[in-house]
């Protein structure tokens, strides 16, 4: 079994608790069970913040804090905000929380699953590992 880790974001969780792909289904699945999917505290947010209902939201917040969590640390922003910088400068435009989850990847090295263009993009300019699913 691989020990390489992976930072699944946002786009791909909504896609798995939806359950229309079962690619991403079986493919989060497989990296839950072998203690190979990592989260961070940016991603909880935007789950959390999608919940339906308060049984669903704490149904999601038991579940998102059972993963292995990538601290954000000083180090984490620090690096965020020179790479928001270096990406603002070279004219490339992407959100906030898409610099932040692409830093949290790098700094743990992790690979990053997503389904997020922006990801791609992050990752011709950084040294971000990307996966699209």
């Amino acid at each position: 079994m691989s020990s390489e880790k992976f930072l699944i974001d946002t786009t791909i969780w909504v896609k798995y608790l939806r359950g229309l792909d079962s690619a991403v289904k079986d493919r989060v699945s497989s990296l839950v069970l072998e203690d190979r999917a990592y989260t961070s505290e940016i991603i909880i947010m935007e789950i959390l913040r999608g919940a339906k209902s308060d049984k669903e939201y704490a149904m999601l917040y038991e579940d998102f804090l059972a993963l292995p969590h990538l601290p954000t640390d000083r180090n984490v922003w620090e690096t965020a905000w020179q790479t928001a910088y270096k990406l603002k400068k070279a004219g490339v435009n992407i959100p906030i929380a898409d610099i932040l989850i692409s830093t949290i990847a790098t700094r743990y090295q992790c690979t990053l699953i997503h389904s997020d263009k922006h990801f791609n993009l992050a990752a011709k300019y950084t040294g971000l590992k990307v996966m699209e699913l």
